[in-house]
């Protein structure tokens, strides 16, 4: 006896995320892997919001924005999925940097490596470095801060003047004087001839 596949009705959140894909380029197949959802229910909910591959029209963009604005679930999803990304990467250049700092270490103290494979070790730990530190910069979007232009203190160039020069010179030997002066403590001894 034949049995018929039980039809399962997909949620707001789930053909949101689906149709973003779908407007972002992912293919039927990759959408229905990530998603767990038949290409053919895909294809049903895209033909209905008039969505294609990479092209969205303006009425399909609106109702999607609308549905993102009026489902904060699904917005405190995407920020719950974006924080646990950020704290992946981190953890995972963390667990990179020991393992290089290690690997590093014993690489160093191997008599019997040859000098010419430390050098191709050192030159990948340090190609290996610059990218965990992309990766948590990117993480932590430390490029994207914005410059207060009021904290930055203001720089002027002027061209000394020999009077400047004069009095830079003053200041230098005096400054040389005290410091070549002995220091004198509390309990020495004075001696005056008379």
């Amino acid at each position: 006896m034949a049995t018929k596949n039980k039809r399962t009705v997909k949620t707001t959140e789930e053909i949101q995320l689906a149709i973003t894909l779908r407007a972002g380029g992912y293919s039927l197949q990759a959408i229905s892997q990530k998603l767990s959802i038949s290409p053919s229910t895909l294809t049903r909910h895209f033909s209905s919001l008039g969505v294609s591959k990479g092209l969205i029209d303006g009425d399909a963009i609106d109702l999607a924005k609308q549905q993102l604005m009026n489902d904060s679930g699904f917005i405190n999803g995407l920020k719950g999925a974006i924080a646990s990304s950020i704290v992946d990467d981190l953890s995972h250049c963390a667990a990179l940097r020991e393992a290089m700092a290690i690997t590093l270490e014993m690489m160093m103290n191997d008599a019997d490596t040859q000098p010419t494979y430390k050098a191709r070790g050192i030159a990948a730990l340090s190609t290996a470095l610059q990218l965990t530190q992309k990766t948590a910069r990117v993480a932590l979007q430390a490029d994207y801060q914005p410059i207060e232009q009021e904290s930055l203190p203001e720089l002027y160039i002027r061209e000394l003047t020999e009077y400047d020069i004069e009095l830079m010179r003053q200041q230098q030997l005096e400054l040389s004087s005290i410091e070549s002066q002995p220091v004198r403590e509390e309990n020495d001894v004075i001696e005056t001839i008379n």
